[in-house]
């Protein structure tokens, strides 16, 4: 019997490997270059005619500094994990692992500033084209301006396959349109939960009643959503852009002008791929930055918020008044937070639902949230490490004479596929993932880190605690437009 109408295909999405650069023997770039040096250092140590002895010195030295840069050690290199121990140390030496904020503390002018290098940031507010307020975090010391946009998802809507894969589609297009600009440094894509007040279902459900429904039927339809409300986690989502901005902008924030052109083309455009997009003005950024530090407010801000008023705190004053790092978990006002970052991402390929047991809520988890981080490359920029890497590939597969190792022969296809990809319009970027749960009790820690676990291994990630690194954790998975990658003396796992 025929098929009255052709078969939709389930596709099958990879994200390659980790971006690599080899030298000789298959090492990284950086440890060829360490190798170099030392041997030329040796060259000259022998034609100055100081002996054997510098020069075995020398080689030493050598071996050990590529050692050092070489060998991992919980996925990071020892110089890097050395590194990480001496400023945690130092750190705690100087009382730094504990905030304190208010009037009696050091912050100037006695505010409630958030922590971190949120601490340096401002809000400023203004309206775009299409006549909606937005407020925008400048980091004026980065050059840069976070712009926020509230996200409904509608990825659990019934929809066919054909539907999920066109919205799919688009938010792999909208992603590669970030690479376009050129001046975009990294996009945020923040999911959690919390537990559910009840306040915006019962908003919701005023706003479908009509004047003349009967008072029987509107009794009805708001009980029924008092009582589906209960016990029902919320879900929060936003997407946070950063842009660069150039100092003479800065000065009379007349990049302000420039982010309004473009904004709505931007969050209109996520419609296609399934989420109703919203700019956030300056009241729902700092609503938002506080519920994170301080979950105890969240069901004030809520309420707020169904009432349509200001809530009256300032970005100065989003902060907690007391906070505190330790090796394995962020405390703030009276709840503890644990953090982690992605350590293998997924190798095989996937489909399009991969991450929606870790971003759905869960009975046993009170609070957690999950940062996507996503870091385009320029176009030009692309192309050429995409290059590179290919030919590392070919030279590292054909190195040697005897069978090619199956890693050499995967990485080549990788790479030629990238460059497929690329000739067909795709853009390069890097993912990132991090995930960050909040307990009101310290005891459920232990149960939580186990519950994250396994949510991430069902979708094929692993994941690595944040040890000694928790407070950048935690305001990295705020998605407020600070990162890692853009700090001095921090690390990196992927």
């Amino acid at each position: 019997m025929a098929k009255s109408h052709d078969e939709v295909i389930v596709p099958q999405y990879s994200l390659g490997q980790p971006p690599r650069r080899t030298g000789l023997g298959g090492l990284s770039m950086a440890t060829t270059a360490v190798i170099a040096a030392g041997f030329m250092i040796f060259l000259l140590v022998q034609f100055s005619g100081l002996g054997f002895g510098v020069g075995f010195i020398v080689l030493l030295l050598t071996a050990l500094a590529a050692a050092l840069i070489s060998v991992q050690w919980g996925n990071r290199s020892i110089a890097t994990m050395l590194r990480m121990l001496g400023q945690d140390f130092s750190r705690r030496r100087a009382g730094e692992d504990v905030y304190l904020s208010g009037v009696l503390s050091k912050v100037p002018g006695g505010f409630h500033r958030l922590p971190g290098t949120l601490a340096r940031t401002y809000v400023v507010d203004a309206v775009d084209t299409d006549n909606q307020p937005f407020a925008a975090i400048v980091d004026a010391p980065a050059r840069t301006a976070t712009v926020l946009f509230d996200c409904q998802l509608t990825g659990q809507t019934p929809m066919t396959q054909e539907e999920r894969n066109q919205k799919t589609a688009e938010w792999s297009r909208w992603l590669a349109l970030l690479s376009l600009s050129g001046d975009i440094n990294h996009v945020a894509i923040v999911v959690g939960h919390r537990p559910g007040t009840g306040q915006l279902v019962a908003q919701e459900v005023d706003s479908i009643l009509e004047d003349d429904v009967p008072p029987v039927a509107a009794q009805i339809m708001r009980e029924a959503g008092q009582y589906l409300s209960i016990g029902v986690p919320e879900i929060v989502s936003h997407i946070a852009v950063t842009f660069h901005i150039d100092g003479e902008s800065l000065k009379d924030n007349s990049f302000l002008g420039q982010l309004a052109t473009r904004l709505p083309g931007m969050y209109r455009q996520l419609a296609w791929a399934g989420m109703i997009a919203t700019p956030m003005n300056g009241d729902e950024v700092v609503a938002r930055a506080h519920s994170f530090v301080n979950p105890a407010a969240e069901a004030d801000l809520e309420e707020l918020q169904v009432l349509g008023t200001s809530h009256g705190l300032a970005w100065e004053d989003a902060g907690p008044g007391y906070a505190r790092t330790t090796t394995s978990a962020y405390e703030h006002k009276g709840c503890s937070s644990v953090s982690w970052e992605m350590k293998d991402a997924p190798r095989s390929t996937f489909e399009d639902t991969l991450l929606t047991g870790l971003l759905s809520p869960h009975e046993r988890i009170e609070r957690h949230r999950v940062a996507l981080i996503y870091r385009p490359y320029e176009a030009g920029k692309g192309v050429s490490k995409v290059e590179g890497e290919h030919r590392d590939a070919m030279v590292a597969a054909n190195s040697s004479k005897s069978i090619r190792s199956a890693n050499a022969e995967l990485r080549l296809e990788h790479t030629e596929a990238a460059r497929r990809a690329q000739a067909r319009g795709a853009q390069l970027g890097r993912y990132s993932l991090f995930v960050t749960a909040t307990v009101s009790d310290k005891a459920q820690l232990d149960r939580v880190s186990q519950d994250i676990q396994q949510l991430a291994a069902g979708a094929s990630i692993r994941l690595a605690k944040m040890t000694r690194q928790q407070d950048t954790g935690f305001i990295t998975t705020c998605g407020l437009g600070q990162v890692p990658w853009d700090k001095e003396q921090t690390t990196e796992l992927i």
